[in-house]
């Protein structure tokens, strides 16, 4: 013959017992009691609700706060409750894989095509290589937590061993500066800069492309540098290389903290999001996942 607690019995307070749903709480278990006349987590602090499946409920379960409807004499009462305790203030209830877009910054690189003949003059050409930014699926872990705070933690662009928060705030930035030495003081004749917004550069910061003792310089095709003597000089600088290639890496896609619920003494908890990328793949000219078979 079964036993239960006088609480769980459906003719002493508690009316009903469901499960909230999966989608929402995969890692720890949740619940909505209804009880009759007196709230669950008074119940609860009384004697130890019991789920659906017979076990008790965590000592320290998270009790939301009570609905009450007053049409029934005695009231009902609804309460959700999470089976589960915190850990530094948080409890991770969920956890999927899907895919997210994920933006591939564009790549500039810098090339030289030097010592051309050009009529009776010799030409070069130092131009910049662009590699557009794409666009691509990629898989992603998605990390639901409960917590008290309002607040992202410097630890969450590091979660699950990413190499931190992908969100790129400055890009690859190139100038090009022309100089005749054949004149009575050297002159700059030649200047341009260029911020490639959405790129990265393979060249690190500081590294410099130049030509010299050239006849006639060209900077991407564009005539830069004219001298009578084969003396003209160009050198293109890396200003800024801009984001750091996010092919091999994990990253933090996104951090979002939106108000969960006010618990029982007033507390307001909040639902934290952390969506964390796979590895991401190198960019090749197929589809990023297929079948190794």
């Amino acid at each position: 013959m079964p036993t239960y607690t006088t609480t769980l019995r459906l003719n002493d307070n508690i009316i009903s017992v469901s499960p909230l749903p999966a989608n929402q709480f995969s890692i720890v278990r949740a619940y909505e009691y209804n009880s009759i006349g007196v709230a669950p987590n008074v119940l609860h602090a009384r004697d130890k609700l019991q789920t659906p499946d017979g076990t008790d409920l965590n000592a320290n379960a998270i009790f939301f706060e009570t609905r009450v409807n007053n049409n029934n004499n005695p009231p009902i009462f609804t309460q959700q409750v999470i089976d589960g305790a915190f850990s530094s203030n948080e409890v991770k209830v969920h956890e999927y894989q899907t895919f997210v877009t994920f933006s591939y910054p564009g790549i500039v690189e810098i090339g030289r095509d030097v010592n051309r003949a050009f009529s009776s003059r010799q030409q070069a050409n130092i131009f910049t290589v662009l590699q557009s930014p794409v666009q691509s699926e990629v898989i992603a872990t998605v990390y639901e937590f409960i917590q008290t705070s309002s607040s992202v933690a410097e630890s969450d662009y590091t979660y699950e061993s990413a190499i931190g928060l992908w969100a790129p705030n400055n890009w690859a930035s190139i100038s090009a500066e022309g100089i005749q030495t054949d004149e009575v003081d050297n002159s700059l004749s030649f200047f341009d800069s260029q911020d490639f917004r959405g790129y990265r550069s393979v060249h690190p910061p500081g590294e410099v492309h130049g030509i010299r003792e050239i006849d006639q310089v060209y900077y991407n095709n564009r005539e830069a540098v004219v001298s009578a003597s084969s003396d003209a000089e160009l050198s293109v600088s890396v200003i800024d290389q801009g984001p750091p290639d996010p092919v091999g890496s994990k990253w933090v896609l996104d951090v979002d903290i939106t108000p969960a619920f006010i618990a029982t003494d007033g507390t307001p908890y909040y639902k934290k999001t952390i969506i964390v990328s796979e590895i991401i793949p190198t960019q090749i000219d197929k589809l990023p996942y297929t079948s190794t078979s």
